[in-house]
């Protein structure tokens, strides 16, 4: 019984983990987006007053 919960716990880590690494890389595309976006929008803003 031990045996089977000690094989369990790496797997279990591993999921964790992975979890943990695919929410920040949504996370990070997603500010990366907005960032983006608000760069795109002052630009054009710029150039909308300077011309």
């Amino acid at each position: 019984m031990l045996q089977k919960a000690r094989a369990a716990l790496p797997l279990t880590r591993f999921r964790e983990r992975v979890f943990e690494a695919a929410f920040f890389g949504v996370a990070l595309i997603a500010m990366a987006g907005w960032v983006y976006f608000i760069a795109l929008l002052l630009v054009r803003l710029f150039l909308l007053f300077l011309g």
